[in-house]
């Protein structure tokens, strides 16, 4: 796609093409679907159509800790990890995630379902929970027996937590509360500060933002969990601040129009806006995922889940600021004055009759 050169400003083409930007998301949002159903069908190593993790539906989270010696330091980490993911599916269940806490600890989590004799059995209802506490306690006892036999002298302790069906419901309707009254608030304050189409424009394309964070969230098989949620939120506050300084810039671009009370020039203003904006959003938003690519690298696997959200989201927000909010905005500036035009039309044209 050209620059267009206009008044000696090297203008971004955004309003021409207001329409294909919304094919790039709709074509990620395509691929998740299909992902997620092939995801969810038989004869794969998935489950589900996404990765839900125990926060949502439910599971044990187990604590390992193992006090006075190195327990995850160096190759202990791997090699503890490994005794503990045996000894776990040892008795029919299946760690979905690990991660160490604090100096001399390992915790994994994994879902209230047992396999027993090839057959899945799911313990997360409240009528099984005896059952899963049972296989729980087993577990427990058989980790404390190796691990103070590998570590003599140590002090070993194992305890298990868990959450169920309806904790995990709790936690989804306190998060999309959360973010509703965020996406409400930032309604509130962008038609106060700016006019109804930013507002209505901000907040598609934060819809835009979390959506695609999903998807791609989905397609990557990323873990959704308590993490997810706050990188939901995290984006939801972020990604406004670039939208919100482009329409800063169309307001002052619109002031001019309003004085001489004059047609609103809507390619003018959005092509304008965006491309005088663009090198602080695209600085702003590289300094960020930078930031959080290192976080996401680091290699611990909490602090991954908790960044990769993140990064889907920022790359999608910078799409949206840039992109889908000012094309919404002067689509439903060009619709407003196109009705206002055929309104004066039809009053001129009646009056004189």
């Amino acid at each position: 796609m050209k620059l267009k050169k206009n008044l000696g400003l090297w203008q971004l083409p955004v309003f021409q093409n207001a329409y294909y930007w919304f094919i790039l998301p709709l074509a990620i949002v395509f691929i998740a679907l299909i992902c997620g159903l092939i995801y969810n069908s038989s004869g794969n190593r998935f489950s589900g159509f996404a990765n839900v993790g125990i926060d949502f539906a439910g599971g044990t989270v187990l604590t390992v800790e193992v006090n006075g010696v190195g327990f995850i330091d160096g190759g202990n980490y791997d090699k503890n990890l490994a005794i503990i993911e045996e000894i776990v599916e040892k008795h029919g269940a299946k760690i979905s995630s690990s991660q160490t806490g604090g100096s001399n600890s390992i915790i994994v989590r994994y879902k209230n379902e047992v396999v027993i004799d090839g057959e899945a059995h799911d313990y997360n209802s409240a009528a099984n929970t005896e059952k899963m506490i049972a296989v729980n306690d087993a577990i427990t006892s058989e980790l404390e027996t190796k691990f103070k036999s590998e570590y003599s002298n140590a002090e070993v302790n194992a305890n298990v937590e868990m959450i169920n069906a309806t904790a995990s419901k709790e936690l989804i309707n306190k998060a999309l509360l959360s973010v509703s009254i965020a996406l409400v608030l930032m309604l509130i304050y962008i038609v106060i500060r700016f006019d109804f189409y930013s507002g209505i424009a901000a907040i598609c394309a934060e819809f835009h933002d979390i959506l695609m964070l999903l998807a791609l969230v989905v397609i990557f098989r990323v873990q959704i969990n308590s993490s997810l949620i706050a990188g939901i939120i995290t984006i939801v506050s972020y990604c406004i601040n670039n939208t919100i300084v482009i329409f800063d810039r169309v307001r002052e671009e619109v002031k001019p129009y309003k004085q001489n009370r004059a047609r609103i020039d809507v390619r003018a203003i959005v092509n304008t806006s965006v491309t005088n904006t663009l090198t602080r959003t695209f600085y702003s938003s590289v300094s960020t995922l930078l930031t959080i690519v290192i976080l996401a690298a680091c290699g611990v696997p909490a602090l991954t889940e908790f960044a990769l959200p993140i990064i889907f989201g920022l790359l999608a927000g910078f799409y949206s600021s840039n992109f889908i909010a000012p094309s919404i905005w002067g689509l439903l500036m060009n619709a407003k004055q196109n009705a206002e035009r055929k309104a004066n039309k039809s009053k001129k044209y009646a009056k004189a009759r």
